[in-house]
């Protein structure tokens, strides 16, 4: 698992020398089969979407690989590396890819031993978690853990594994939501947060609000808002995304409610969140 998803990564900027020769580099110096790396990490802004180089998750870190034409366009990037801080709470690190080969090596052992020094800490702290493709997608592992946190992009392949991470023990689930055992008030929910023929649901960049609107008739978008309005119900959901491999996952994004305040036929349904942790309470 560790080989496929290391080669895939680095697949897919094989386009881009610069940044190829840095990222490669950073990984064969780090040398630690524990530290996880993605390429191209995707990360929400205001206005679209930024793909960052090369993240890593465990420590929370971004860098960003400047060849030339970023010198053309330093505000720009100065408003992205901006954009993707406030959306994440992550730390981004640059280098600068347009110098030559010695001082990019020397940006590239400095951010290497920041790398190194980090882990280090976490480890001493008793925080590390290495990294395991086997068990960070794993339901028996979540429980295990007892806890799930939005912000540790926790991700499950199917939404009948979310399903029996809650407590329930099905082989298959195919609906778009479904109940949670000992929470009567609460329901899990599996949206596309994207367009598709029957459902324009769109979550805001921080995370916080889910806009779900019903395009397939007036009809039933209107039965649908009554039904809502006529509920008290929390949902927890478990967004349909695609993982830096291009797989489906179902990704846990927190609790949310209904926002009666905005909620109307005109506009549709509005979700605000109210908790970004879930203690599952399994017995």
């Amino acid at each position: 698992m560790k080989t496929l998803h290391m080669t895939r990564q680095l697949q897919r900027c094989k386009n881009k020398r610069f940044e190829l020769y840095a990222i490669t580099r950073i990984i064969h110096k780090v040398d630690d089969l524990d530290i996880k790396f993605i390429t191209q990490q995707y990360v929400a802004r205001p206005d679209g979407f930024a793909l960052t180089d090369l993240y890593l998750p465990q420590l929370k870190l971004h860098i960003e690989i400047d060849e030339g034409f970023h010198k053309q366009q330093v505000d720009a990037d100065k408003v992205r590396e901006l954009d993707i801080i406030t959306a994440t709470d992550h730390q981004v690190k640059r280098i600068d890819a347009s110098v030559a080969i010695e001082q990019i090596n020397l940006q590239v052992d400095q951010i290497v031993a920041e790398i190194l020094q980090s882990v280090e800490v976490q480890k001493a702290a008793g925080n590390f978690q290495a990294w395991d493709p086997e068990t960070e997608h794993s339901v028996s592992y979540l429980q295990s853990r007892g806890v799930i946190r939005a912000s540790e992009n926790v991700a499950l392949r199917t939404s009948a594994e979310v399903c029996n991470l809650l407590g329930h023990n099905y082989k298959g689930w195919q609906r778009s939501s479904a109940s949670v055992p000992h929470y009567p008030n609460i329901r899990l929910w599996f949206p596309k947060l994207y367009p598709n023929e029957q459902w324009f649901n769109h979550i805001s960049y921080d995370g916080c609000e889910i806009h779900e609107y019903c395009i397939e008739s007036e009809t039933k978008k209107r039965q649908f808002i009554d039904k809502n309005l006529s509920e008290n119900i929390q949902q927890m959901v478990f967004a349909r995304v695609k993982d830096e491999l291009g797989q489906t996952m179902y990704r846990f994004k927190g609790l949310f409610i209904l926002d009666r305040d905005k909620t109307c036929h005109e506009s549709g349904v509005y979700w605000k969140r109210v908790a970004t942790e879930f203690e599952l309470g399994l017995t």
